[in-house]
């Protein structure tokens, strides 16, 4: 993962520019204000469809994003 390096990063996103690798939890940090980007699973042999909400997301709406205090 290029944001933690502790992690896989078998997560890419088709709508951000540039190249990028993430694990999970860190694409779902890295979209927090991105809901509707478009990523991408590596799953051994190809990269699979699956969704920030499938990654954990929880769109936060108010409060630049973060949960209610």
């Amino acid at each position: 993962c290029e944001q933690c390096c502790q992690a896989e990063g078998s997560i890419q996103c088709m709508s951000c520019t540039g190249v990028h690798a993430w694990c999970g939890p860190c694409a779902v940090k890295a979209h927090r204000n991105l809901p509707f980007h478009k990523v991408q699973r590596w799953n051994g042999t190809h990269y699979q469809t699956t969704s920030l909400m499938e990654l954990g997301f929880l769109w936060h709406v108010g409060h630049g994003g973060v949960p209610c205090p």
